[in-house]
């Protein structure tokens, strides 16, 4: 420590650099790359599914036009009356065989995927395309026992997607060059009719369309049926991974995998995407090598630099070190002075310009926050509905025409004294003041509703000097009033108070109208229970506002904690 302090000017200013800059540098540098190689492997597994929604919608296209080509038989009269195939002679079923065949030659003229397509009426062959015809006669293994056979007929009117059976079952890898779409043609003229289209599918274009997903990420694309079995897959695959593919992870040819699915909306199909982790690891370990080398040379030559120009550095960075000291602990009218070293002189530039912008924010939040307390005042003052004045109005010329006048009078003077109090600018009041509020509030709503109305309010005297927010609880009891007691068809009453127990204070008030829920109040057009929310949050965050039923009663609470009391 002795030898540091009588070190050279130089040596500090180099050890302040091992210390303050080349260790923190180091540090941030990991950091960043860690920031950076966890985004790239967002990025990765982002563009997979990406890649998987792509390829579903592409595979839900494809199905959906093999679909319309199976519904083509529809258009035969055959398939929607009653005749059975066992009742027609030899020359109507030749007929109906190649009329059934130019309407799907119209359909599949300029398709090459097709690999085989049959038309099953009653277990016999009605019609079928193949380059394999002798697959199809009778003398064959019966059709009716093949899998997608007996898949459309569970399926009962809805598309099948089953794999091909020329599988061999004890080979290692799975063969995916063809698989089978049936479908049950129901004929609702004719339920006993059992008719069935089947379409074998090559899967050439399939590949020619993923292959170039695949060029730039190695991706593995599956789909399987919902039975698990596998329909297509880009690459060969053994029965093993086909049998992991519910789960996220897992491994195959030495490599984990992730994997993405997604089940095909209206077709009983699943699209898997694989990417493998061998992938994601080299991509990520190549982009935090080519950011810790960037590092590494930027740390390399900020050393050079400084001891090159450790003289030139000193005073600028000391001058600096100091405004920003300044900033730091609020004076934000202090500026950097002109530096003789350009690069310096411009960080001193950046930095007064970023104390003046944040002097221009803070300056500007602070209007905006007392623009907003003016509005939510003025919102506030406007929150007297105009019917209810109007109403009051008509209550007045009522009592005018009848001779009511001394009750006219106080209501005069109860209708003065709540304008006085809503249009006053004052922002808080006492509960005292605000339960007098309330008091002539009421009363001008039984000039309105008569004996259907009752009201009490009742309030220790030690509580009326609490203060709060002015106009917090008028629509609570104008909820009370509009949603609870005016659609009653009996006598209700009101009932407003404030209680202590413990050191807890609770604003209550009670009716036993219809009722009304938080979920209503809350519903377009009701802005009182939001204002009143919102003024609760800005006043204390601990404040509870808590609306339930109980029996024949509605309560709206206000829950005030003995922190937020003064």
């Amino acid at each position: 420590m002795q030898k540091f302090r009588t070190a050279s000017l130089s040596r500090k200013l180099f050890t302040s650099f091992i210390i303050s800059f080349l260790l923190p540098m180091v540090l941030v540098s990991c950091l960043v790359s860690y920031l950076f190689a966890s985004r790239q492997y967002r990025e990765i597994n982002r563009q997979a599914a990406d890649n998987l929604k792509l390829i579903s919608a592409y595979i839900t296209k494809y199905i959906s036009d093999i679909d319309n080509i199976t519904k083509a038989p529809y258009y035969h009269n055959y398939f929607q009356s009653k005749s059975s195939i066992e009742d027609l002679s030899p020359y109507e079923q030749n007929q109906i065989s190649a009329e059934i065949g130019q309407l799907l030659q119209l359909t599949t003229y300029s398709r090459d995927d097709f690999k085989d397509l049959v038309v099953m009426s009653n277990e016999r062959v009605l019609y079928f395309n193949s380059t394999d015809w002798y697959q199809y006669l009778p003398t064959v293994n019966p059709l009716t026992s093949r899998q997608w056979y007996t898949a459309a007929m569970k399926q009962e009117g809805r598309v099948a997607i089953v794999p091909t059976d020329e599988r061999d079952p004890d080979a290692g890898t799975i063969d995916t060059g063809s698989f089978y779409i049936s479908r049950k043609l129901n004929n609702i003229f004719f339920p006993e009719q059992t008719n069935i289209i089947m379409v074998n599918l090559k899967t050439d274009a399939l590949e020619s369309l993923f292959s170039s997903l695949t060029s730039a990420v190695p991706l593995m694309i599956l789909f399987t049926n919902d039975s698990g079995e596998l329909i297509y897959s880009n690459t060969p695959v053994d029965r093993q991974l086909v049998d992991s593919l519910g789960n996220q992870t897992l491994s195959f040819n030495h490599n984990t995998w992730t994997n993405y699915s997604q089940k095909l909306d209206n077709y009983p199909l699943t699209a898997h995407v694989l990417l493998s982790d061998s992938y994601i690891h080299e991509q990520v370990t190549t982009f935090m090598t080519a950011i810790l080398l960037c590092y590494a040379a930027a740390v390399c030559v900020a050393y050079l630099l400084f001891r090159r120009n450790n003289q030139w550095i000193k005073a600028p960075t000391y001058h600096i070190k100091s405004v920003l000291k300044a900033l730091e602990e609020g004076n934000l009218d202090s500026r950097c002075q002109a530096l003789p070293v350009r690069e310096f002189n411009e960080i001193g530039s950046s930095i007064n310009a970023m104390a003046h912008q944040l002097q221009e924010k803070i300056k500007n939040e602070y209007e905006l926050l007392i623009a907003q307390k003016n509005l939510q005042f003025q919102a506030l003052q406007s929150q007297i509905q105009p019917h209810f004045i109007i109403n009051t109005i008509y209550s007045f010329i009522t009592l005018n025409q009848i001779g009511e006048q001394e009750t006219l009078n106080d209501a005069f003077y109860a209708f003065a004294r709540l304008l006085r109090y809503v249009l006053s600018r004052d922002s808080a009041t006492t509960v005292g003041k605000e339960l007098d509020f309330l008091n002539d509030y009421c009363s001008l709503f039984v000039l309105r509703f008569g004996d259907r109305l009752s009201y009490e309010i009742r309030c220790p005297d030690e509580l009326r000097h609490l203060e709060l927010p002015k106009l917090l609880l008028q629509p609570l009891v104008e909820n009370a009033v509009i949603h609870g007691i005016e659609p009653s068809e009996t006598p209700c009453k009101l009932d407003i108070s404030l209680e202590r127990h413990g050191d807890t204070l609770y604003l209550i008030i009670v009716d036993d109208g219809v009722g009304f829920t938080k979920e209503q109040l809350n519903s377009p057009g009701s802005i009182g229970i939001k204002n009143v929310e919102n003024r609760i949050h800005l006043w204390n965050p601990d404040v509870k506002l808590m609306i339930y039923r109980v029996g024949r009663s509605t309560l709206q609470i206000l829950v005030i904690p003995p922190e937020t009391q003064p």
